[in-house]
Order: C-alpha cells, then structure tokens, then sequence
C-alpha cells in the first residue's frame, strides 16, 4: 500500500471517529410537548398555554413547563434508553387542578425509560408507558 493511501486511510477514520454525534434527545428541544395521556387516561387539551407541557433544553439537560397550575422546572439525564428526571419542582399556587399536577410532577419524577413514536414521547416506568408526550 502507498503511502498516500495509507495517509488517506488514517484521515478517513480520524474524521469518522471524530465526527459529533447526536445526542439521544437532539430532537426534543425548541418545542412544546404536551401531556396528552398520563396513566393509560386521555388528558383533554384545551389548544393553550394552560395545557401541561414540557420544554427541553437539551444543551443544558434541564426542562421546563406548566404543570396544570404551576410553573415547573427541573433537570434530566439521559443514557441510552433510560431517563431520569431529578430536581423537579414547581411554584405553589393553588387551584383545581392541584391534583392533577401533584400527579404528573410525582409520575415524572418515577420515570426511567422513554420511547420516540413519531410525534409523541413515551415516558416509561418499568417500561410500562406512564406519560405520553405530544409535540406541538
């Protein structure tokens, strides 16, 4: 083998081996994602703000939403096919839907798998879909 080609050869798989790859969750941000089904239950949409939804920062691995009443926050992390979302916390005002969020902030906390199905995200516990997430 020529040296040239041997120079070749040792560029090709340097720039394949350095070549950035996408992270699992490149596609999540700069969108809304509503709950759409929590606990196998249709949530109803109402096309607004008010809707429980999540907003993904993926640089930063953080997220944040409204809960069905409350501002939400908090962090993710992600390997391979589990995720766990930690510090999830919200502001405390009260109103009718408080048992609502109380739940989907306390079966966010629980998940640790998740799905990609088209336009949706299946959030996973025990790889039993507890959330399902719609974008919009």
């Amino acid at each position: 083998m020529s040296m040239k080609y041997l120079f070749f050869a040792i560029i090709l798989i340097t720039a394949f081996n350095c070549s950035p790859k996408l992270s699992p969750d490149s596609g999540w941000g700069h969108q809304e994602w509503v709950v759409v089904e929590m606990k196998g239950v249709p949530v109803q949409q109402s096309g607004g703000r008010r809707d429980a939804h999540i907003t993904f920062d993926v640089n930063a691995k953080t997220f944040t939403g409204y809960g069905g009443c409350n501002q939400i926050n908090g962090n993710y992390n992600l390997d391979k096919k589990m995720v766990k979302f930690t510090e999830v916390v919200s502001t405390k005002m009260s109103c009718n839907d408080i048992e609502f969020e109380n739940t989907f902030l306390s079966t966010l906390s629980g998940i640790d798998h998740y799905e990609v199905r088209g336009n949706d995200l299946l959030l996973k516990k025990n790889k039993e879909i507890r959330i399902v997430l719609r974008s919009r």
